[in-house]
């Protein structure tokens, strides 16, 4: 198993993760890489010398560059040199708990799951804002937000989902490598330097399912989150919030799009009821069209944010049908072998 911590100027805050993961118990070969995604302090050297100390000579720790700002990107670079085919990615402000290595490798046994995640918990719970709860999922703290009428019961801790936040998720490293040599992905980049963007984890999410992998979440799989202080401030959180709407959209276009090229027929007559709804209602722009021109292939008729979406499903559905043959549509929605490059 590869830990990616993607890390920007982390020097202050990246202790007690590096402590948490040092304490997690694994019966397989470990590796931590920590990505030094743009950082203007000592990230770098700081990591080495708190690794060193923590004194976990059964991990293998490493520290890679990554000069291009963007947590996408130092995604992409943990996934480029990982050694191992499951990937887990911890923010630098994630505290695993000392079972998340052991119930990851459990969960990814099976081949038909491509990406799983869990639960958090903040870690200082008497220092956050009265609204902070009402809004908790968009700091990855608590289930993912399409959890919460599906929480698990009794015996039950995991159950499908439609997308999971990045803090703490585990996907297969060739899945991701594949997306990743994809002209078309990412199409968000996630946070970058000082600027409050999200979304990237929804897009890995989306294209994991578009290549008939499950998304899964599981109450198992907990970690505490050290939400910094200047985070939980009403004009960050408005920010943050405001940044999901472009996430919301891509996912949204990836949807319709897959939705599209696997059902041509049955979308073009929704998609043609859509418009006329939308043209009555004076709610007609060029979304409204997506369905529409996904199904009849008519990608030079949307535009370039739409079109590069639409090549990306088509890139990852056609390397899916090459390594396991055409799929029925009923079935489709797990497959038993992963993506390759």
């Amino acid at each position: 198993m590869s830990v990616v911590i993607c890390a920007h100027n982390s020097a202050a805050r990246v202790r007690p993760t590096l402590q948490a993961l040092a304490r997690c118990r694994a019966h397989f070969p470990v590796e931590i890489i920590l990505v030094d995604n743009n950082s203007s302090d000592a990230t770098a050297e700081i990591s080495e010398q708190i690794w060193l100390a923590v004194g976990n000579s059964h991990f293998a720790f490493s520290v890679v560059s990554e000069p291009q700002a963007g947590l996408i990107y130092a995604r992409r670079k943990g996934a480029a040199v990982a050694s191992y085919d499951i990937v887990i990615f911890c923010d630098d402000d994630n505290w695993l708990s000392e079972d998340y290595l052991v119930n990851a490798v459990r969960i990814m046994a099976d081949g038909g799951v491509g990406a799983a995640g869990g639960c958090s918990t903040p870690t200082n719970p008497e220092r956050l804002p009265a609204w902070f709860y009402t809004f908790s999922w968009g700091y990855a703290v608590g289930v993912p937000f399409d959890c919460i009428e599906k929480l698990p019961s009794g015996d039950v801790t995991e159950h499908h989902v439609t997308a999971l936040w990045g803090a703490g998720m585990i996907v297969r490293r060739d899945a991701l490598r594949f997306l990743f040599s994809l002209p078309g992905f990412p199409a968000l980049t996630g946070r970058k330097g000082l600027t409050v963007a999200s979304g990237e984890d929804l897009e890995i999410s989306a294209c994991i399912a578009c290549a008939g992998y499950s998304l899964l979440f599981s109450s198992t799989l907990h970690f505490k989150h050290d939400i910094a202080p200047e985070r939980l401030t009403a004009d960050y959180a408005k920010k943050l919030f405001g940044s999901f709407g472009a996430g919301f959209e891509v996912v949204g276009h990836y949807r319709t799009t897959a939705e599209a090229l696997k059902y041509p027929c049955w979308c073009a007559v929704l998609g043609s009821i859509r418009i006329l709804k939308h043209a009555l209602h004076w709610r007609l722009r060029h979304d409204s069209f997506l369905p529409v021109l996904a199904a009849l292939r008519l990608s030079i008729a949307m535009n370039e944010h739409q079109r590069r979406i639409f090549d990306t499903v088509q890139r990852i559905q056609k390397h899916r049908t090459e390594r396991m043959g055409p799929t029925s549509p009923a079935k489709c929605s797990v497959v038993s072998q992963p993506l390759t490059e």
